[in-house]
């Protein structure tokens, strides 16, 4: 799968005269995509931002303090760093199929950014926090992408424990297609299956009960991992079997309050 940027599409719209503010209606977006030769589009918009004062208060933190004991005084110490100016952001994140012109996801997220107590802003920090907020806010869509856009690769090299306890997977996706320590992958199985009455055969395609962790050993191009699961089941895992990245995390609710 190849991604084009927004630099690629730009020298597709100068030869067709387009504007990039088109990519925001699906019906351009699927001449621009055509044009292009890709498949999806991917696009986005800030549907609003709001800026406003927020002051937690002397008496709540010290409530906080006073009944939860060391809980309390950690939840007031974080309280303490969202007051001041906030500013939030909400995008709504489109993927547009050129071929057909399908709405596939959409989706609305929403980032915050602590600006502080100052009393005035210019403008390169008012810029800076929405850059920032929008970065949160799409942490949001990870998961929906990583489903319709799944990493997928296949395992070339395989290493049994000598009590044929563990396992161990070299898997031909590493660090440049974004794999990370700790990411699972499925392991699929693809099986002849042939109607009884008809006698025709078709492929089915199996997820094995196993799942592949990505270990410290990363490469650009490769990984391996830890074959996880019932004995018998990580004997099943075979060189060139396809793996595919579960879906990946959104940003945490804890990690957009503090």
């Amino acid at each position: 799968m190849k991604i084009y940027t927004r630099n690629d599409l730009q020298k597709v719209l100068q030869e067709q005269k387009f504007q990039m503010s088109g990519l925001v209606d699906p019906n351009t977006a699927v001449q621009i995509g055509q044009l292009a030769g890709v498949k999806y589009i991917v696009t986005g918009s800030v549907n609003n931002i709001n800026l406003k004062w927020v002051d937690v208060g002397e008496g709540v933190k010290r409530g906080l303090s006073e009944h939860l004991g060391l809980l309390g005084t950690a939840l007031a110490v974080g309280a303490s760093t969202q007051e001041g100016w906030n500013l939030s952001i909400d995008i709504v994140v489109k993927v547009i199929d050129t071929e057909t012109g399908e709405v596939v996801l959409t989706k609305t997220v929403s980032g915050r950014e602590v600006l502080g107590k100052t009393p005035t802003f210019n403008f390169d920090s008012i810029i800076g926090g929405a850059k920032k907020a929008a970065q949160e806010a799409l942490e949001d869509i990870r998961p929906e992408l990583s489903k319709l856009f799944p990493l997928r690769g296949y395992i070339i090299q395989l290493r049994t424990a000598p009590d044929g306890k563990s396992r161990y997977a070299l898997i031909n996706v590493g660090s440049k297609n974004g794999v990370k320590e700790g990411q699972e992958f499925f392991v699929i199985d693809f099986q002849v299956i042939q109607d009884p009455i008809t006698g025709r055969t078709s492929c089915d395609q199996i997820r094995l009960p196993v799942t592949l962790v990505v270990s410290t050993q990363i490469q650009p191009d490769k990984a391996w991992t830890v074959v996880q699961g019932d004995k018998n089941q990580i004997m099943r895992v075979k060189l060139g079997q396809v793996v595919e990245r579960k879906p990946l995390e959104g940003g945490s609710g804890l990690n957009k309050l503090f």
